[in-house]
């Protein structure tokens, strides 16, 4: 490769452009190194590992929509080893709408007999109280869990949350611009990239299962190289 401040000697063509060439004697070994995108995904694989052996919990919810006066329908929590450490329906105080439960599948009728949230909020809170937490799409999560709280008059924790979607969204490197910063990928889109993508989507125990996936997924590519894909 040409030494820094090498004068290039000359000029070929070929095919689809010209080349600089270099006089031998202004040449250095050549030396890999990786490019701004191997090295922002190194990043990410990183902070991957950080949580993994730091032993995160990895939460997901499902909900009767998204507003602000929505609330938990389902909760699963499982441990970085994949332990499952809480996986229930939540009867909330409202209906569930049609528009929620075709998303989700939960009806009214399965969240009947369900116990509410100040049911498993006390559990809840012994889980997750001193550890840090991974979801995809964190700010959503953490919000419905707090709405919940509230409408039962409770106080919640203060949860330590990381966002696996902002995460991905860096590793993946699609600029969207619309945004001003990476585009979101939906979680099956990327857990079918990880290999780990689950028919049982949105469900909560299926998309923390997934969540989990793709972040060892993450730890795994501490290269910062994507890992081969499959040819369809």
């Amino acid at each position: 490769m040409p030494a820094p401040g090498a004068r290039p000697s000359g000029s070929v063509w070929q095919g689809r452009g010209e080349y600089f060439v270099y006089d031998r004697s202004q040449c250095v070994p050549w030396v890999w190194e990786p490019c701004d995108a191997q090295l922002r995904r190194q990043e990410i694989s990183r902070q991957a590992a950080e949580l993994i052996t730091g032993d995160c919990l990895v939460l997901d919810v499902e909900t009767t929509g998204t507003g602000r006066d929505d609330e938990v329908c389902e909760i699963a929590i499982v441990d970085a080893a994949g332990q499952v450490l809480l996986d229930t329906l939540v009867r909330p105080s409202r209906e569930i709408p049609a528009e929620a439960s075709s998303v989700n599948g939960i009806s009214n009728d399965m969240v009947a007999t369900a116990p509410t949230w100040p049911e498993i909020a006390e559990r809840y809170a012994s889980i997750v109280e001193g550890r840090r937490v991974v979801a995809y799409n964190a700010t959503f999560d953490s919000r419905l869990i707090r709405q919940t709280h509230q409408v039962y008059g409770l106080a919640a924790p203060v949860l330590d949350a990381d966002c696996l979607m902002l995460m991905y969204a860096v590793w993946n490197g699609e600029w969207d611009k619309r945004r001003g910063s990476w585009r979101w990928c939906k979680l099956i889109e990327a857990a079918g990239e990880s290999g780990v993508a689950n028919p049982d989507g949105h469900r909560a125990l299926a998309d923390s299962v997934m969540t989990l996936g793709v972040l060892r997924y993450l730890q795994a590519r501490s290269n910062g190289r994507r890992s081969p894909r499959k040819s369809r």
